[in-house]
């Protein structure tokens, strides 16, 4: 049995209305205009509780009038053009790696080198990671490659990274700014995609979290992975994910 809360008014705290319904607020309100039609406070009062129109709600995602989040038609473009652009860019992805194995393939090796709090000091480490897949969903602002690594790190963790396509495409690896690593060894092998990595998410993408919302008003309005890419007009294409390495 589910129970409902009453609602409990925030003028005279009385439970079963609420502050707009409230009796003794009008009653308030027209005692103190009858007394003094400019009164501020009573004027205030009253425009508070009426109710509002359509054209008085703001919209939480674009922050402009005369609609809400569920009709929003900027929400609906950006909807629109964020589900052709993950596919074209995995679809340029997918080209660049099956055309180039020997740029980026699976189970290429590099590694990892840099220095770590270990037996109460900071030793040096190399440890090696090998390429196992690409990702690029709302989450990345561009083509990540994911690397899983061969060795435990000094907790005995097996460690995931992830660093820019480009990077690994220019041989610009060891100049990323929290992984730093160099290319060890090659596999020659390509790495390949499925319909569904293609496809992956793009059908629920109003469901994500940027379009759906958060709790806080802060995670409801237009996000930055959004207006930075649609306003933008970014795309990524096969050209533009060769771009260094076809002018070099």
């Amino acid at each position: 049995m589910s129970y409902r809360r009453k609602p409990r008014c925030s003028y005279c705290r009385e439970e079963g209305h609420n502050r707009t319904k409230c009796p003794h607020l009008k009653k308030r309100i027209e005692e103190r205009l009858a007394a003094n039609p400019n009164d501020w406070w009573a004027t205030q009062q009253m425009e508070r509780s009426k109710p509002k129109t359509a054209a008085d709600r703001t919209c939480s995602y674009c922050n402009q009038k005369g609609h809400t989040r569920r009709t929003c038609e900027v929400k609906k473009a950006d909807i629109a053009y964020m589900k052709q652009y993950l596919l074209d860019g995995r679809k340029a992805v997918a080209e660049v790696c099956e055309k180039h194995p020997n740029l980026i393939g699976k189970g290429d090796m590099f590694i990892h080198h840099g220095n770590e709090w270990n037996d109460g000091e900071y030793k040096d480490f190399r440890r090696p990671f090998v390429v196992t897949s690409i990702r690029f969903g709302m989450n990345d602002t561009q083509p990540m490659v994911v690397m899983k690594a061969l060795v435990p790190d000094a907790n005995g963790q097996m460690r995931t990274a992830v660093i820019a396509l480009n990077r690994v495409l220019n041989n610009d690896t060891e100049r990323n700014y929290n992984f730093q690593i160099k290319p060890a060894s090659k596999s020659g092998k390509p790495l390949t995609f499925s319909d569904k990595w293609l496809h992956k998410d793009i059908a629920d993408l109003d469901k994500n979290i940027v379009f759906k919302g958060g709790k806080k008003k802060s995670e409801k309005r237009r996000q930055w992975e959004v207006y930075s890419v649609v306003d933008g007009e970014q795309r990524f294409t096969y050209e533009s994910l060769m771009n260094g390495v076809l002018d070099g």
